[in-house]
């Protein structure tokens, strides 16, 4: 079983290096934001914490010591149970630490403006995440739906021409226009999520 101050620590170096090696110049980079990890601690067996990142916030969760990932193939996705409700994780792999199982909150960090800000986002929810709630409708249909996915049964068909025409109605900012852009030409979603350019 890993320490989770260990963990943690592991962590900050591993995302330095990738910032200082692999980021450098990225147009998504959010400059207020600082590399830390925060609140890591063993919950239900397992190491469990946020790291923060200038391009990213992920929940972070290592194997409990009975637990196998290797099977598993970097990217692939498995649903995590938590008190408060279900998220889908991705197999990751980090220098130090191995195999890890990441859920992203944020990326990119643009839309904060403070680490301090960033903080109490990733605090919140964690706090929310060890908590047992009632899910809002919107939740409960998300629930249902990767229910429905995972047992291979059918699933309603989506509008996506109705989801496009409602999105063009929220049309971003210049700044946030050429961020997106930009981060779409350098670098893909999974690379990002690793610290690795496309």
């Amino acid at each position: 079983m890993m320490d989770p101050k260990a963990v943690a620590e592991q962590l900050e170096q591993t995302f330095n290096k990738i910032h200082l090696e692999n980021m450098q110049g990225i147009p998504i980079l959010n400059s207020a934001i600082r590399i830390q990890a925060l609140g890591f601690q063993l919950f239900q067996g397992r190491v469990i914490g946020i790291i923060i990142a200038p391009w990213l916030m992920n929940v972070v969760i290592l194997p409990t010591e009975d637990e196998d990932w290797s099977h598993m193939n970097l990217g692939d996705k498995r649903p995590q149970k938590f008190l408060s409700r279900t998220y889908k994780f991705m197999l990751n792999k980090f220098d130090g630490i191995g195999l890890c199982q990441t859920h992203s909150l944020y990326s990119p960090m643009q839309n904060f403006a403070s680490h301090e800000q960033a903080l109490h986002a990733a605090q919140s929810f964690l706090d929310d995440l060890m908590v047992e709630r009632d899910l809002t409708e919107e939740e409960q249909v998300d629930e249902e739906l990767l229910g429905r996915v995972l047992r291979g049964e059918a699933i309603p068909e989506v509008n996506f021409d109705a989801i496009e025409s409602a999105q063009a109605d929220e049309i971003p900012d210049e700044g946030q226009r050429e961020i997106n852009v930009n981060a779409q030409k350098e670098v893909s979603r999974r690379n990002l999520l690793r610290g690795q350019l496309s």
